[in-house]
């Protein structure tokens, strides 16, 4: 940096060899008026005492400027140790001092530094060799509008040089009319702020482009942002749902041991409608979470939701990702449905609509080793229409197929738990499982069945019984023990419904075995 002018002693020691030399003019001019010799002893004392002053003077200034010079060297490395540069311009603009690091950043203007060059033809020698390229094209304008603003941006000024290099610019003019400037190199800095709006930039893109929904909350559950699938999942544009807690859109959860939660959300068309229990986000961290919504048209929505925080020093929010299970909950709804359907038809007699002889083995094969288990009774009807090639040769199959459908429905309607116990074993033969029934009790359900259906009175004209459908049914009931076979139910009850038809027809006959 300009080394400061130094202080000089030699006017100080001139001025005191003139006061000793008039002290001697002084007494040499006594002398000659034959003055006392006293007063030339004065004057000589006088002369001793100004050349004293004078070396004690000197001697003072010399400490002085030595100090002065430390001061000014501890000054010049602290700036020139500086990692930012400083330029000092006087009131003309023309440039009186510097430090190192200017002249690192600009090595080719050093002549024009030493030459005290003006700002102006400075900027001109680096618009010369292109060194600003904001500059290129327009050089003549730009270099108006930054001498123009010289010495009064309010902000600093960001400008760069050599095509890879960025600086900050700090001007600030002095009360003698100066300007004093301070240029930081930037750059990494600038690379940093690039590379973190491109990511910045991708990451944007990535939320706008995302299939699922992408909700930023804060710390409390309201929507900060939400990306346009959000928009299309819920039917509220990101304005409206900007600020809404998370749980006014969810409703309530009720979270299971799995980690599912399920939520019923209230159907509204207002995404601020307050819901019965606001959703704690950090209640929601871990496992995703489904829950039942509703869009603002008020269909019904299944989310599943992710959540995850993101805590550091300054900020504190939750990043919730949202995917729409509504189309997959209907697939496994409609799946699920059609599998009920290809079971209760794998499992239902497709003419008179009770169930088949592959229900009936199923049936009794699990209330068989239920009743073992709780040690109580299950019962058995077996039941036969009566003469019923007969019905078909006299009607015709079309009404055979009618009377055993109106057969079927009797027997369900008088069974009780819904009818569900009841299967065709086969032709005109049905099988009737009771639970938890003795034989009494299986007793009184076969009676109805017979007085139903004869209070039903179909027409049969060719029954030797009577002139109207009958039933023959065997009844037997068993309390089943350990090591018991499902098949002696059967072979009982057949047994007592051959009796049956063997005693006439149009009867039960009931038969209890021990096994």
């Amino acid at each position: 940096m300009n080394r400061f002018a130094e202080v000089r002693t030699w006017p100080l020691l001139a001025f005191a060899l003139l006061v000793g030399l008039q002290a001697i003019v002084l007494t040499v001019t006594l002398g000659g008026f034959a003055v006392d010799g006293w007063l030339a002893w004065v004057g000589m004392a006088s002369l001793v005492l100004t050349v004293v002053l004078a070396v004690a003077v000197v001697s003072t200034l010399a400490r002085t400027q030595a100090r002065a010079k430390l001061a000014q060297r501890t000054m010049e490395e602290a700036i020139d140790a500086l990692p930012a540069s400083v330029e000092i311009f006087d009131a003309e603009d023309r440039l009186i001092a510097y430090n190192k690091r200017l002249v690192e950043i600009y090595p080719h203007m050093l002549r024009h530094f030493q030459h005290k060059s003006t700002f102006e033809d400075l900027v001109r020698e680096s618009l010369a060799r292109g060194g600003i390229p904001e500059a290129r094209g327009r050089e003549p304008e730009w270099l108006e509008e930054r001498k123009q603003a010289r010495g009064r941006q309010l902000t600093p000024l960001l400008q760069r040089v050599h095509d890879d290099m960025w600086l900050r610019i700090y001007e600030s003019r002095t009360p003698s009319g100066g300007i004093v400037g301070v240029r930081m190199d930037v750059t990494d800095l600038i690379h940093e702020q690039q590379r973190l709006a491109a990511s910045r930039a991708q990451l944007r893109a990535t939320i706008e482009s995302a299939a699922n929904g992408i909700l930023t909350l804060d710390s409390g559950g309201h929507v900060l942002e939400a990306n346009p699938s959000c928009e299309l999942l819920f039917g509220f544009t990101a304005a409206e749902l900007q600020g809404v807690h998370l749980g006014m859109l969810l409703g309530t959860a009720t979270t299971t041991a799995t980690a599912t939660a399920t939520s019923t959300a209230t159907a509204s068309t207002d995404p601020g409608a307050t819901p019965d229990a606001p959703l704690d986000p950090r209640a929601l961290l871990g496992q995703p979470r489904e829950f039942t919504a509703r869009h603002r048209s008020g269909e019904a929505l299944h989310l599943q939701l992710a959540l995850a925080e993101v805590r550091t020093d300054t900020i504190h929010l939750y990043v919730c990702i949202v995917t729409d299970l509504t189309e997959r909950k209907r697939q496994e709804e409609r799946l699920r449905r059609a599998n009920e359907l290809l079971a209760r038809q794998s499992t239902t007699d497709g003419l008179t609509g009770v169930g088949n002889r592959r229900l009936f083995d199923q049936l009794l094969q699990t209330e068989w080793h239920r009743a073992t288990r709780a040690n109580r009774p299950l019962a058995l009807l077996m039941v036969d229409i009566d003469h019923f090639k007969q019905y078909n040769d006299c009607y015709g199959h079309v009404s055979g197929d009618d009377c055993l459908r109106r057969v079927a429905t009797l027997l369900r309607s008088c069974a009780g738990r819904g009818g569900e116990s009841v299967c065709r074993y086969g032709g005109e033969e049905f099988a009737v499982l009771l639970v938890d029934t003795d034989l009494a009790g299986a007793q009184v359900v076969a009676q109805r069945c017979l007085d139903s259906v004869r209070l039903a009175a179909i027409e049969h004209v060719g029954s030797p019984v009577r002139r109207s459908v009958s039933l023959s049914i065997g009844v037997a009931s068993f309390i089943p023990q350990n090591g018991d076979a499902a098949q002696r139910l059967i072979q009982t009850a057949d047994a007592a419904l051959y009796e049956a038809k063997q005693a006439g027809r149009a009867r039960l006959i009931c038969q209890q075995q021990t096994a």
